[in-house]
């Protein structure tokens, strides 16, 4: 597997010093954050410049996270979304990054799950359509406190796309603290619709009690809180996926440690656990 700095591990940095980092730090790619990728653009750098800073570390462009709010119905909030995936799907193809991670969120609370799948998969089918005019395409992530959240909620949204260049990301705190999945699901799954993989560790309310800031959750290293990370990166090999893991955190002391240091300790875990 491909090694990757998540810019969500250097989050108050910028996207010139991710790429930097990426390789002091021992990896071979970089998930672009999308914050970051933003402000950059707006300060008016450009994206062939981002390329050519890539090339010159050697580091790939592993994806673009995120497009989150995929699931929205009005006519202008739709209009924004599909503007921004097109903005993005420019920049992914300039820099070479062949994936852009998607997020329905929660604007739909109160429906179904299988409603909740209707409505976003007419989006996302446009989405798709996009990004297949540039060879781009597209990751879900279920995000553990929305209704698309669970394994089969993610491969009914898939199918109910019917687009070649949909598939999932595996972000293991997600599927784990919504008890959306188990590893031994994942295990089975067809590595090709595996388009990367999130390591991550934390904790999860018990059944019954509400979502508190993932940032109480999820603010440590793998290793260092109650996911299983061993069991998921053993399910995650068990499929033959060989593409781009990155690790990921929320966390606010980490993020005031020295950004090098905190990716090293972050890349030399992943390695213990591959």
């Amino acid at each position: 597997m491909k090694l990757t700095l998540h810019g969500q591990v250097t989050l108050h940095g910028n996207i010139l010093s991710d790429v930097r980092i990426a390789r002091d730090a021992g990896y071979a790619a970089l998930e672009v954050h999308t914050d970051k990728l933003a402000r950059y653009l707006e300060a008016g750098r450009t994206a062939r410049e981002l390329k050519d800073a890539l090339d010159s570390f050697g580091i790939e462009a592993a994806a673009i996270d995120i497009i989150g709010g995929i699931e929205v119905t009005d006519r202008t909030g739709r209009d924004e979304l599909f503007e921004r995936t097109r903005r993005l799907v420019d920049v992914a193809e300039t820099i070479g990054a062949p994936t852009i991670q998607v997020n329905p969120f929660s604007a739909h609370d109160g429906l179904s799950v299988e409603e909740n799948i209707r409505l976003t998969a007419i989006n996302l089918k446009e989405i798709a359509a996009i990004g297949a005019e540039k060879g781009i395409r597209f990751q879900i992530e279920g995000a553990a406190w929305t209704p698309i959240h669970t394994l089969d909620a993610c491969l009914r949204l898939i199918n109910a796309t019917g687009a070649d260049n949909v598939g999932l990301v595996i972000d293991y705190w997600h599927f784990w603290a919504s008890r959306g999945a188990e590893p031994a699901e994942i295990a089975r799954l067809d590595p090709a619709l595996i388009y990367g993989v999130h390591m991550c560790d934390g904790y999860r309310p018990a059944v019954g009690e509400p979502w508190v800031d993932e940032r109480e959750l999820r603010g440590v290293l793998p290793g260092d809180g109650e996911l299983p990370v061993a069991e998921w990166t053993d399910a995650i090999k068990a499929t033959g996926f060989d593409g781009y893991i990155s690790g990921e955190f929320l966390n606010w002391q980490l993020w005031e440690r020295d950004h090098l240091e905190v990716a090293t300790d972050m890349r030399r875990r992943m390695e213990g656990y591959l």
